[in-house]
């Protein structure tokens, strides 16, 4: 075989396996790009009395991976306190929740950085914050309820929560509907 093909034959063949690679990581959502869609979010409704909490369209996609549901709500928060807290100039550690243990349908979460939640978000920021994650985490098959451990603050108090705890958020689907 002359040396040109060869050569050729070989660079066609790194490309198409690194085409493969790209393609095996998209397929695993390693390089996804989590936001809002990917989790449940609080909104105000337009009246302002009531909460309502927005099912993220694309949730259905990672909702039975715990760790997956978790990395998104850390980076979306982060994320959009970021966003809100960019005008003081101060920087803050906003909180983020950390596994413990799984027992019984029940998801045990630590929460890092809990006075950014207990003293700063306000408490309905702080009760968002709460009804987000424990939406987000039981859209899991496998968990009914979240044990919040952080020391208790003057916007949120740690404990057991379930979607009945956030009975007077309104629900709504990621296109519009209840």
């Amino acid at each position: 075989m002359p040396k040109k093909l060869v050569v050729a034959l070989l660079l066609a063949i790194t490309f198409v396996g690194a085409i493969l690679v790209v393609i095996s990581m998209l397929r695993k959502n390693e390089a996804v790009v989590y936001n809002e869609s990917y989790i449940w979010h609080a909104e105000t409704d337009r009246a302002g009395s009531t909460g309502v909490l927005v099912r993220g369209k694309k949730i259905h996609y990672i909702k039975n991976d715990l760790s997956k549901l978790v990395f998104a709500l850390n980076k979306v928060v982060a994320d959009s306190e970021a966003a809100r807290a960019q005008g003081d100039g101060v920087k803050t550690e906003f909180p983020r929740i950390k596994v413990r243990k799984i027992e019984q349908q029940t998801v045990f979460v630590q929460i890092e950085n809990d006075q950014y939640l207990t003293e700063s978000m306000g408490s309905s920021g702080a009760q968002d914050y709460l009804a987000e994650v424990t939406y987000t985490l039981t859209e899991n098959p496998g968990i009914k309820s979240i044990d919040f451990v952080f020391p208790a603050g003057d916007h949120a108090m740690p404990g057991l929560y379930t979607r009945e705890s956030f009975a007077d958020y309104r629900t709504i689907d990621g296109d519009g509907r209840r």
